[in-house]
């Protein structure tokens, strides 16, 4: 008798335990996932994000990228944020690329290839070829490089890549390109055009775009800030930059259209401060 009962006293001390164990430690792990950021910093990005948008309107001049920097921070939080590509030069932010493997069909465009398909092979092999992979530079491209290409899925189409369409130059709309694959959305754009992005932002702005990643040839930083405004504008939101130590009107931003969180498990926004909220 005095046997059972005290395997009956463990048994009930064990079942403390277990429900200590999950009430204690479980919840609060649950509860962290799903806020990702405590309230307390989520609230201080918030407020910081006021600041900045006004610092940016009073005080960017054409003098040097001291303030556009200083002031650069994320706008979403991204839990899966990875570099593709090569470590160093050419290689390309990008937010939970993994979500595209649940995705029927994903679809990746790259402009500017200048024979270097390092972040293109990266992001196939990382993904098992699951995306069709459409390359565009101006230049012809060497076999070794469209050899690299086809063993990714990769087409590629020689065209300059301009505001209007010009068969006599061999120029096309970012659309015209589209149309021409059949693509109705783009959900990973690379763009690397060096300085002609500025020419194309609007006709990239009307296009069903999830996430860019854009290198930008501002002359000052004025003109930097003007696009990333007019990304900012479309509801574009920034989730990554890197700033080029060796010419500092070259850097890389990585954007994310809102319309496109959920499909990527993008939870919270930081605060957006390139431009005001519509």
């Amino acid at each position: 008798m005095a046997q059972c009962q005290i395997t009956l006293v463990f048994y009930v001390a064990s079942l403390l335990v277990l429900s200590y164990i999950l009430f204690y430690k479980c919840l609060p792990l649950q509860k962290e996932e799903e806020t990702e950021i405590d309230e307390a910093i989520l609230i201080k990005y918030q407020q910081q994000a006021l600041i900045r948008r006004q610092i940016l309107n009073e005080r960017i001049d054409s003098d040097g990228y001291g303030i556009l920097y200083n002031v650069l921070v994320p706008e979403v939080f991204c839990k899966n944020l990875i570099r593709v590509g090569t470590v160093g030069d050419g290689g390309k932010w990008v937010c939970n690329p993994t979500s595209l493997m649940s995705f029927e069909s994903c679809t990746i465009y790259s402009f500017g290839m200048n024979n270097d398909p390092s972040f293109e092979e990266d992001f196939q092999n990382f993904l098992n070829n699951k995306c069709q992979l459409r390359c565009i530079d101006k230049d012809d491209q060497t076999p070794a490089t469209m050899d690299r290409l086809k063993f990714v899925n990769g087409a590629f189409k020689k065209a300059f890549i301009g505001p209007r369409k010009d068969d006599s130059i061999n120029m096309f709309q970012i659309s015209d390109i589209m149309a021409e694959f059949g693509d109705q959305k783009i959900d990973i754009l690379k763009i690397d055009i060096e300085g002609a992005e500025f020419d194309n932002i609007d006709n990239i702005l009307s296009l069903p775009i999830c996430q860019i990643m854009i290198e930008v040839h501002g002359q000052t930083p004025k003109d930097t800030l003007n696009l990333l405004r007019s990304l900012s504008e479309h509801e574009y939101y920034l989730f990554s930059y890197e700033i080029n130590g060796y010419h500092h009107h070259l850097s890389e931003y990585s954007f994310f259209h809102k319309s496109c969180f959920s499909e990527y498990n993008v939870k919270t926004v930081y605060g957006k401060y390139l431009s005001s909220d519509k």
